[in-house]
């Protein structure tokens, strides 16, 4: 039969077992279970104070956004002044370039247009020129009549001036 079966031992091996237990019991209560709440109590400071930080930083982090929610409609403010700004100068500019086209198209209007009068005073003159030798050519070789440049262009006058 096996030692711990027999009942000769049970109260040797329940005095033992009655003391390591004892033994046990105030080693847990006076070295392991102390530590124990030492690290638990240093844990719960630690996430307290982690705790108490994040909150301040929060606060911190709403400030700042915040801020740059102020900071941003002021950019946004700014920004839109400085864009009216700058189309107004280019409406201002676009007006000043236009007249100043209207202006030089103008002046240019009035010289072509002064060009073009030259030009058909002297085209009608060469034309009352050819038309006058003409003329006095045909009037000689046809009806052999011989007319003066004076008669002829006096007629040719007379019968534009009819016309206008």
């Amino acid at each position: 039969m096996l030692p711990q079966l027999d009942p000769t031992w049970y109260a040797s091996q329940s005095f033992w077992t009655i003391i390591t237990f004892i033994t046990m019991f105030f080693i847990v209560l006076h070295f392991i279970i102390p530590s124990m709440r030492a690290t638990v109590g240093v844990r719960r400071s630690q996430i307290e104070k982690d705790i108490k930080e994040t909150e301040a930083l929060k606060a911190q982090v709403k400030t700042l956004m915040e801020e740059l929610e102020s900071v941003h409609g002021e950019i946004r403010m700014r920004t839109q002044q400085i864009y009216a700004q700058a189309q107004q100068e280019a409406q201002e500019l676009t007006g000043k370039m236009q007249e100043e086209f209207d202006r030089r198209l103008s002046s240019n209007l009035a010289e072509q247009e002064r060009a073009l009068l030259t030009a058909k005073a002297t085209a009608l003159k060469e034309i009352t020129s050819i038309s006058t030798i003409l003329t006095k050519e045909a009037a000689q070789k046809i009806a052999g009549i011989s007319l003066s440049e004076a008669e002829i262009k006096e007629t040719a006058q007379a019968g534009m001036e009819k016309k206008e």
